[in-house]
């Protein structure tokens, strides 16, 4: 009997601690996979923008594949492809606005 209380309490404090870092881990590479393929956006619309090829305060995506030849990117969680519509905001130090269907 106490064999089972025993082992069922190590279990419950190998799974309080299990859980949670578990949790931690997956949400922060999640993270960082969303902030790599934003940085790759905002990239290649610092590089279109600061040579001359886009002139315009908000550089859409559809803007930034015309122009840098950067490849169709998508949300590495969701796997969805990016609204094309989406943009970059020049006058906001380089932000990424996603724009959702």
């Amino acid at each position: 009997m106490n064999r089972k209380w025993i082992y069922g309490t190590i279990l419950l404090l190998i799974l309080m601690i299990a859980i949670p870092s578990t949790y931690k881990v997956i949400h922060t590479h999640y993270e960082r996979l969303r902030q790599n393929t934003t940085k790759k956006i905002i990239e290649a619309a610092k590089d279109c923008y600061y040579n001359n090829s886009c002139i315009e305060e908000k550089i859409t995506l559809a803007e930034i594949y015309e122009k840098t030849g950067l490849p169709t990117m998508s949300n590495p969680i969701t796997k969805k492809i990016y609204n094309e519509e989406s943009y970059v905001d020049v006058s906001d130090n380089f932000s990424f606005n996603e724009i959702t269907e």
